[in-house]
């Protein structure tokens, strides 16, 4: 009798051995969610790097003297840092971010070169930790990764909810009848104030003067005399920032027309700008108009952006545990997949669908 085993070429007695490849995600469905995480750690690493370049343009305009490098160099860096630690901190405590914050002015050299720099060098490195988490799968990697990546995403809900509120808050009329006294109290009025009174500041130091177009849709002309950063950048953001957009239909541009306007005379009643309108004075309701315009676009497309980096933190999450995951059996491998899925679909449905709702039920209690 022939020995099939041994006509095939496989020694008798043995027989050949499967491989059996542990099964996680369908393969085709693996496939697309390590895209995906991939792509978003590229996106996060570019849009760090772009921080990082307007560092390091904005460092070669704010030079300081060479006998003043490295103090104010110090001094900033530790003011950056506070800033943004501070900043991390407010879904936290509150009051730690306040005791973070520092209280002093900020300068422009922390706004221009500091702060953007230590926030790309934040993005970029969750980002590249992403990418080694996809790759060796270590819990080196995937700690820190999820401790700066939670710390984004919290800061980003903190951020959608400032937005949300500042979105609101550009009309005064509420303060028609509040007396100025008690207007300091008042978060719209200090929004207005505040702002009002930095932009003025530096507009007298600079020594700008400004020419009004006849039309709204038109860019205000600024000239300043001093030839400084702070010059070139209200002469950039007028031109540029404190007018509809180019894409403004005929019917935006007279709602920024009449908004400018109400700013105006808002401003007046809450004794916060002077009775008589001068050009300075315009063109700040202009930008503050644009500003509020930026703000409601972006609060809506922040959530968008929240809930695909939650998405692409869980996907790597599980590809960091997806060893672990295939040495269970189908049944309990199902139900870890699936509280993680469930957990992820009610906590962006408790922010986006139902945070009006709840937020106005949290208000009533």
């Amino acid at each position: 009798m022939v020995d099939v085993r041994a006509a095939q070429g496989r020694p008798a007695g043995r027989l050949p051995v499967q491989q059996v490849r542990p099964v996680g995600l369908p393969c085709v469905l693996r496939l697309l969610a390590m895209a995906y995480a991939t792509a978003l750690n590229h996106m996060a690493l570019s849009f760090g790097c772009l921080f990082l370049v307007q560092a390091f343009h904005g460092g070669r305009e704010m030079k300081a003297p060479s006998g003043t490098q490295g103090e104010d160099g110090i001094h900033g860096f530790l003011e950056a840092t506070q800033l943004l630690l501070g900043n991390l901190l407010v879904p936290f405590s509150r009051v730690m971010a306040a005791a973070a914050v520092p209280t002093t002015t900020i300068g422009l050299q922390v706004l221009g070169f500091w702060l953007p720099a230590l926030l790309g060098f934040y993005i970029c490195t969750t980002a590249m930790l992403g990418h080694l988490t996809l790759k060796f799968r270590r819990a080196v990697f995937v700690l820190p990764y999820i401790s700066l990546a939670v710390g984004q995403l919290v800061w980003q809900l903190e951020l959608s909810k400032v937005l949300r509120q500042m979105a609101v808050s550009e009309d005064l009329a509420a303060l028609d009848k509040v007396s100025k006294a008690d207007g300091q109290q008042d978060v719209q009025h200090a929004m207005f104030k505040a702002p009002y009174e930095t932009f003025l500041a530096v507009y007298s130091d600079q020594g700008c003067n400004t020419t009004l177009p006849s039309n709204i849709d038109a860019a205000a002309w600024v000239e300043c005399q001093e030839d400084s950063l702070e010059g070139k950048v209200i002469q950039f953001a007028v031109a540029n920032f404190c007018r509809p957009y180019p894409e403004a239909t005929t019917v935006e541009v007279e709602d920024f027309g009449r908004r400018v306007q109400a700013c105006c005379s808002q401003g007046k009643r809450a004794k916060i700008l002077p009775d008589r309108i001068r050009p300075q004075e315009e063109v700040f309701c202009r930008c503050r108009t644009a500003i509020f315009d930026l703000c409601r676009f972006v609060a809506q497309w922040v959530m968008v952006l929240w809930c695909s980096m939650l998405l692409g933190i869980c996907t790597v999450l599980y590809f960091a545990v997806e060893p672990n995951l295939v040495k269970m059996d189908q049944v309990q491998r199902i139900e870890v997949v699936g509280f993680l899925v469930v957990g992820a679909v009610l906590l962006v449905s408790r922010l986006t669908i139902f945070a009006d709702y709840l937020s106005e039920d949290v208000g009533d209690l």
